[in-house]
């Protein structure tokens, strides 16, 4: 049975170790918000635990391993070398409080999330978001450049969701 974990990351990978599991078919949720701008310089998305995220495992499929042997994290946090679940409904509570105070969440997609690209050179251009890349706000989305899927990275604030991925149910 999957459930909730907080995960310690190396400084600043949150988001690169985050989308390593998720590329694993793992969820992952990195609470991010918008950061006040500093002078002359736009706003950014930053890590609300900076050196932490959540995934959810399941330890009978040995997801605790893999988790913890990820590139870019450290530990699974715990007591001991026992790691203990969070509550589902602390990682609800955490979603519902960031979206409420931001005004939208802004770390609730998912690789294969339908988006648009809202400025920038890609302004206008459906893409498939594919992970986060770091804590700054990098992403990497897929857009159709001719006749192929290319790799191309964003700043998070630059998409709008379009269409949620289909959920895969994992027994």
């Amino acid at each position: 049975m999957r459930q909730w974990y907080a995960i310690r990351s190396k400084p600043r990978r949150e988001g690169a170790a985050a989308a390593l599991l998720s590329r694993a078919e793992i969820e992952t949720y990195v609470p991010l918000v918008v950061a006040p701008p500093k002078l002359g310089q736009p706003r950014t998305v930053e890590p609300f635990f900076p050196g932490y995220f959540f995934s959810r495992l399941d330890p009978s499929r040995g997801e605790l391993h893999l988790a913890r042997y990820t590139h870019g994290v450290l530990n699974i946090v715990g007591y001991g070398d026992q790691p203990c679940p969070v509550p589902d409904d602390l990682i609800k509570s955490i979603k519902e409080r960031l979206a409420r105070c931001q005004g939208r969440p802004l770390s609730n997609l998912q690789p294969g999330d339908r988006v648009v690209v809202t400025t920038g050179p890609f302004r206008d251009v459906d893409a498939i978001f594919d992970g986060y890349l770091s804590a700054k706000g990098r992403v990497r989305v897929l857009v159709r450049l001719l006749q192929r899927l290319c790799r191309a990275e964003v700043h998070i604030g630059q998409l709008r969701l379009i269409r949620k991925a289909a959920s895969v149910s994992q027994g």
